[in-house]
């Protein structure tokens, strides 16, 4: 007997461990009977016993609550075991998956009981789910994606591909079977796959990106971005090679079309450049000759100077020679190469700007309030630098308002990387409204003024910019204007602090 409880015993842990119990309907009695497995699996009291009418109502699920229904109505009257899964709601309200297994039992061709088997299977149905919608949501991705997607065995030979790829390169599934991933690459860029591949297979790296070059079935050549990533069994060995590819064709013409445009641009840059040095050059040689040429008239011919045209004619050649050296200018600002940009103390320079015009300051009455700081320094050329302070500033002279004494306000302070410089003053002004887009265009003037030849922004505004500046205008007319310059500041060495 000693052997029989142990078997017994054996019997309820193997029911317990694989969460299966026991039951049975006695249909004589209208009877269930569950075992302590099956009432564990419910989540009910163990002394809790139950009609037929009550063991269905824990099919709270329609389509279960059908399916066992009629499961027990085929096993009762056509004598049909069954296996099904379905789902329950247990006494506590949790909804799980169970396995059903009935057996029908007939004494006189009339069925007096049905027995059968109940398993919890809820944590394996859960992960199939799971799985399943994993799965679906991969073959989803891998459908619809415009991505390339490659499937290869462990010797790289082509097992299946998604429709993105079908587009990229042309070929479909049936055709790209033939295939090595290898293949289909441009025999250029195939050596530099290879090796990627090579390190991939030893384990040297997780996964391998690279652009590189596809032929498509056409013959044309296709640019991509490559991911090939290994899928590894529990051995860590590569069974099979995963392909992304994406393509980069689109991007890699345009990049070609901004290239050649560049190229052509630059191109043109230089012919005009080199026009605009000939001109001036050619320009320069005539019209010094002209002005020779006069003096000798001068020296040769005193009795034409009676003649009301000379003067008239030796003014026209003052201004071509003028007109000329503007051009020269312009034509070396151009020219002018980052090596010559030096650190520069920015007082300084306005310090000497001052005393270079000093006459003209003190014949316009001009009062200047100077507000910068000694230790700044801006990166910039030199002549620029002087150019720029003494254009801004013979301006202001030249349009002050007649009927008030000129005031000039020189103030420099530092800006993120840059020094803004504003040289206020309290002039004429200029009417933005109408003349801010022409404003520093060459030859453009806004005031009828004897000696406006509308050069001297233009050069100003090119000479900043060279420097990698900027300039800009706030003025109000017959109030004055200010204009801010922007110029890079040159990097002060960090002091340490001991």
């Amino acid at each position: 007997m000693h052997h029989h409880k142990d078997y017994k015993s054996l019997l309820e842990k193997t029911a317990t461990y694989a969460k299966m119990g026991s039951w049975e309907v006695d249909l004589r009695e209208q009877k269930v009977y569950w075992s302590k497995v099956t009432k564990f699996i419910h989540e009910v009291e163990e002394d809790y016993n139950y009609t037929l009418e009550q063991a269905l109502s824990f099919y709270k699920d329609p389509k279960s609550l059908e399916l066992i229904t009629k499961s027990i109505e085929e096993a009762i009257s056509k004598n049909k075991e069954y296996d099904v899964k379905i789902k329950i709601t247990t006494g506590k309200g949790r909804e799980i998956w169970v396995r059903a297994i009935g057996i029908p039992v007939f004494e006189d061709n009339e069925c007096t009981s049905v027995y059968g088997l109940f398993q919890d299977i809820d944590r394996e149905e859960r992960k199939q789910e799971r799985l399943h919608k994993q799965v679906q949501f991969i073959n989803h991705v891998l459908k619809n994606t415009s991505v390339g997607i490659v499937l290869s065995d462990e010797h790289c030979m082509i097992k299946d591909i998604n429709h993105g790829f079908t587009q990229l390169v042309g070929y479909d599934l049936k055709e790209a079977k033939k295939f090595n991933i290898n293949d289909l690459i441009y025999h250029e860029d195939a050596k530099r796959f290879k090796n990627g591949v090579l390190r991939l297979k030893k384990g040297e790296i997780e996964t391998y990106t690279t652009k590189k070059r596809y032929v498509h079935k056409n013959g044309n050549l296709v640019y991509v971005h490559l991911v090939l990533t290994s899928i590894k069994d529990q051995n860590d060995k590569p069974i099979s090679y995963l392909a992304q590819i994406i393509d980069l064709t689109e991007q890699y013409e345009s990049k070609q079309k901004l290239t050649s445009y560049l190229d052509i641009t630059s191109d043109q840059n230089q012919r005009l450049l080199n026009f605009a040095h000939i001109v001036s050059h050619n320009l320069k040689s005539h019209s010094n000759n002209l002005s020779m040429l006069l003096e000798l008239m001068d020296i040769d011919y005193p009795e034409l100077k009676e003649n009301e045209l000379m003067p008239l004619l030796g003014q026209s050649v003052d201004n071509l020679s003028e007109t000329i050296e503007h051009l020269n200018e312009v034509v070396a600002m151009h020219n002018s190469d980052d090596k010559n940009i030096e650190q520069l103390n920015l007082h300084h320079y306005i310090e000497k700007t001052i005393e270079n015009i000093s006459a003209l300051l003190k014949s316009s009455e001009a009062k200047l309030d100077i507000v910068v700081d000694k230790t700044i320094t801006v990166k910039a050329i030199p002549a620029y630098l002087e150019s720029i302070l003494l254009n801004l500033l013979t301006n202001a002279v030249k349009y002050k308002a007649p009927e008030r004494n000129l005031s000039i306000q020189i103030i420099a302070e530092e800006v993120n990387n840059n020094v803004e410089i504003q040289i206020i003053d309290n002039g004429l002004g200029i009417d933005l409204e109408r003349h801010e887009s022409k404003l520093f265009g060459m030859y453009k003037t806004f005031h009828e003024h004897k000696d406006s030849r509308g050069i001297g922004l233009f050069i100003t505004k090119n000479q900043i910019e060279a420097l990698g500046g900027k300039i800009e205008v706030e003025s109000e007319v017959n109030k004055g204007s200010n204009f801010k310059v922007y110029l890079q500041n040159a990097v002060k060495p960090k002091i340490k602090v001991s």
